[in-house]
Formats: structure tokens, sequence, C-alpha cells
């Protein structure tokens, strides 16, 4: 027993030692940094987020202008990170789900084109795909005099064009609406919501690329379901469709939510290469802009690290909500 005793007290003194040196590491740095600082003349903190930005951010969800401040241009980054891997995520999600039911199905033609869809894409380096969607299948889209027009939505080279829903207040309550079709007016295009040709490229490589994945994680799912239940809705007179999504999504997305939300996050970590095509994302404005313009370096890149990770755990927050609502539905 006192030898027991001696080698976990050894482990522990160890351990407290190694915790004190990676400490210590840790506060020199910080402290050497702060003093080049100081000799530099350059002020550390996050008082510079409130100065004036200065610059212009190509697309904005909220309103922006230069006269804003870097903190408005922080919100602005994070909305569009956010909204890139939102559409990423859906338009990824349904991609799976076809290609996964694809590769299952008894018809050859469609299941070797699914297994040809995942062999390909996911072998495809995703900022190469990015790369081809923004240099190569943009620029074959028409310009603005020739715009296609489907319906009240404009597609030309300068990006997807859609109505955009204006609110009228008066207190708190709505008192107008009005719809702001795009226009095609010579070489621009006013009205309307502009979706940039980078959002687009950046989109589709992302909902590409993490969809081979995704399918994988959601064949597995679906042939975990004993055979006996898409058996059991043959016999009440379902069909192959309602079938599949009444009787074995639901029971394979319980196996395939944990392992996809963890695809789901890889691919909120790689809209960060959204910065190679200029998409005005958190790493391309706080990362690259507001740092070279403040010179706060550890400052932006610290900001740049915090978005990501509360980006990646609200991902996981939401798929594990989403997967104990599935079980409790189930009764588990």
């Amino acid at each position: 027993m006192r030898a027991v005793l001696r080698e976990r007290l050894r482990d522990h003194l160890v351990q407290v030692a190694l915790l004190a040196i990676v400490l210590w590491v840790v506060w020199r740095g910080v402290s050497n940094f702060l003093g080049n600082l100081r000799a530099l003349g350059v002020s550390a903190g996050y008082g510079f987020l409130h100065a004036e930005a200065g610059f212009e951010i190509a697309q904005a969800l909220i309103a922006f202008s230069p006269a804003s401040s870097y903190l408005d241009a922080v919100i602005v980054a994070t909305l569009n990170s956010l909204l890139v891997i939102a559409l990423a995520s859906v338009i990824g999600t349904l991609i799976a789900l076809g290609i996964a039911f694809g590769r299952l199905t008894s018809q050859p033609l469609i299941r070797g084109a699914s297994t040809a869809y995942v062999e390909v894409f996911r072998n495809i380096p995703l900022l190469l795909q990015i790369f081809f969607w923004y240099f190569s299948a943009m620029a074959l889209l028409p310009g603005v005099a020739d715009s296609l027009q489907l319906g009240p939505v404009l597609l030309n080279n300068r990006g997807l064009f859609l109505p955009r829903l204006e609110i009228t207040l008066q207190g708190l309550l709505p008192q107008h609406f009005a719809l702001d079709l795009p226009r095609a007016e010579g070489f621009n295009v006013s009205g309307g919501l502009a979706l940039l040709p980078e959002l687009m490229a950046l989109t589709l490589g992302l909902s590409i690329y993490n969809s081979t994945f995704l399918a994988e994680i959601f064949r597995a799912g679906i042939l975990s379901v004993p055979r006996g239940q898409t058996e059991a809705a043959a016999t009440v007179g379902l069909s192959g469709v309602r079938a599949a999504l009444l009787i074995t999504l639901p029971q394979a997305l319980r196996v395939a939510l944990p392992p996809a939300a963890g695809q789901y996050q890889t691919l909120a970590k790689a809209s960060a290469l959204a910065a190679a095509i200029g998409y005005p994302d958190i790493m391309q404005i706080v990362g690259g802009t507001v740092l070279s313009q403040t010179s706060q370096a550890l400052e932006a890149m610290t900001l740049v690290v915090l978005l990501y990770a509360a980006i990646n755990l609200g991902i996981a927050l939401l798929v594990n909500l989403a997967n104990r609502r599935l079980l409790k539905h189930d009764g588990r």
C-alpha cells in the first residue's frame, strides 16, 4: 500500500512540476511580448475595437461603412463566416443524403454514379475545388447586361442577386413591407440582396467536398437500420421514398449524427480558406485587414481563434441537442 501511495505521489509531483514549467514558459513569453510592445511604442489590449475602421467590406449582412468601428467589422466578418458555413452545411447534407441512398440503391447506374461522385470529389484537394469554381465556373457566367433571369432572381458574373424584404417599423411593430427586386442597370445591379461570386464558389467547394464524407457517414447509419424495418414499411404500403424518409432516415440519423458533428466542425474550420479567394470572412477581415491596419497581431489572432472555437462549440452543441431530441422521441 505504501509503495502504491509513493508511486502516485511521485506521479503527482511530476505533473505539478511539468505544469509549473509550462506556466513559467507562458508567463515569460507573454512578459517578453508585452515588453517588446512597450519598447516599440505599441499599445496592447482591445481598445482599438472602438476606433473607426476606415475600410469597406464587399458583403455585409448588417449596415457597415468606413465610419463603422473595428468591432462592427468583426461582427460583419463573423456573420459572413456563419452564412457560408450554414449554406454549405445545408447543401452538403442534402447532397450527402442523396448520394448515401444512391450508393445503396439496386439501380446499377445510380449506384455507380454515386460511388464515382464520392471517390472523385473526396480525393481532390478542397482548395483546388474552390479555385475551380471561382476561376473557371464563375468565369462562364454572363455579364450584367446578359444576366440570367430566373423570375425575380438575377445571375451573372457579379454574383447571385435575390429579392430583399424591406420592413418599415413604427415603434416596435412593422408598419410596411416591400420587396426590393434586383435590377440590371448598365454595368451594375441595383437593389436586391447580392451573393458574391466568392460566396458561391466557397459554398460549392465546401458543400461538394464535405458531402462526400457525410455521405459515407449517412450510408453507415442507413446500413445500421435492421432490414426488417423496411420490410415492415413495405407491408403497410409505404413506397420506397416515403419509407426512406419516415422509417429509415430517422433511425439512421441516431447513428450518423455524432460522427457527422465532427465533419460539420471540419467544414467550419475549412471555411477559413475563404481568404484564398478574397471572401470577407473572419480570417480575411480580422486576421488580415484589421491586423494589418492596427498592428495588434496578438489581439487580432486571439479573436480569430476564439471566434472559430465558439463556432465549432456551437455546432457541437446543436448536433448534440438534435441527437438528444431524436433519442427522446425514440423513448430512450
